[in-house]
């Protein structure tokens, strides 16, 4: 099982794609997925969302380094407020008293 996908980027050199996915477990833990070149999978889990996206900014860099550009990017959350209890205020600055 993925997982809750969070975001999905998509490298592509001439023919050739990759597509690294960033996917959120049951667990609290974090995957990336990558797919290609070719017919390459690769799953790396860490134990926390910052590792995965530490590991996710070094891969796009290897990736741009080896030619690939960004095709596409696409954030899968929703957008949707995650909080339990409402803001007091619909103003999200913090005054600066």
């Amino acid at each position: 099982m993925t997982g809750l996908v969070e975001t999905i980027w998509l490298f592509v050199r001439g023919e050739e794609s990759v597509r690294v996915i960033r996917a959120a477990t049951p667990e609290g833990r974090a995957r990336l997925l990558v797919y290609g070149p070719g017919n390459t999978q690769v799953t790396h889990e860490f134990q926390d969302a910052i590792t995965c996206t530490h590991r996710e900014s070094e891969l796009e860099r290897e990736l741009v380094n080896d030619g690939f550009t960004l095709e596409q990017f696409t954030d899968r959350r929703s957008g949707l407020e995650r909080r339990v209890a409402p803001r007091g205020t619909t103003e999200r600055r913090r005054d600066g008293n």
